[in-house]
């Protein structure tokens, strides 16, 4: 009986996935490095991020597909075709009092579990300046799959690199603001078909206290575009929100 209800739930929880997934989020920047941190200790948050699912193009090019899920460009920047939202986990880990070494670790946000596209990166960040005034420019390297799950978006795989730079400002203790500009470069597969595309943009982001239980909260938002080396291009709003300590 134990067996079979197993067996139920597993397959039950196989086409959720394959109905309800989604491809691959391209968070951007994938490295905001917001004032001159703690040289001593590293950062661990967690929370939420959107971007471009990269792939939209390609996969939304295919025969046969609803009209809900072909590429729609500009025409739905907020599409969850081409736009979405992932669980976002990354630790800062000091390697000098300038040098910082970043790593994270994403999964698409669609609950109770992340599914099923996943993905890593890894980066540095140098910071010069002053503990008021500073910037720092980073570069990472992302790699993403749906794992050939024909899900929103996708199916579709990435990998590529980013550069950005934090213009950062400390009004007081505690506080961190910045302008963070970046340019990435990503090549995608989606059904056989590959492409290159280049995304890229800025935000505005903030970190401060917030009691003991997130010593670091941090809000961000800005605007990126994405262009296609097939042609295609749209516009990406960009939203996130983490907490740390």
């Amino acid at each position: 009986m134990h067996r079979a209800c197993s067996r139920s739930f597993l397959g039950l929880a196989a086409a959720l996935a394959v109905l309800a997934g989604c491809a691959p989020t391209a968070m951007g920047p994938m490295v905001m490095r917001l004032g001159p941190g703690d040289p001593s200790q590293r950062l661990g948050q967690i929370g939420v991020r959107t971007g471009p699912r990269l792939s939209a193009p390609l996969a939304g090019s295919r025969p046969n597909l609803a009209e809900g899920e072909r590429f729609r460009g500009d025409d739905a920047s907020f599409s969850t075709q081409q736009w979405g939202m992932a669980f976002d986990a990354a630790v800062t880990w000091p390697l000098t009092e300038r040098l910082h070494l970043h790593t994270g670790l994403q999964g698409e946000f669609f609950l109770p579990l992340p599914i099923p596209g996943y993905g890593l990166y890894a980066g540095a960040s140098y910071y010069v300046g002053s503990e008021r005034l500073g910037l720092a420019p980073a570069v990472a390297m992302r790699g993403a799959s749906d794992f050939g799950i024909d899900s929103r978006g996708g199916p579709g795989n990435m990998f590529g690199a980013e550069a950005s730079c934090a213009f950062t400002f400390q009004p007081e203790k505690d506080v961190s603001l910045g302008v963070v500009p970046f340019f990435a470069w990503h090549t995608l597969g989606s059904s056989g078909a590959s492409d290159t595309s280049v995304y890229y943009g800025g935000v505005l982001a903030a970190r401060f206290n917030w009691g003991q239980l997130l010593e670091k909260a941090e809000l961000s938002g800005g605007f990126g575009r994405v262009k296609m080396g097939n042609g295609a291009s749209w516009n990406v709003p960009i939203m996130g929100v983490r907490g740390g300590r």
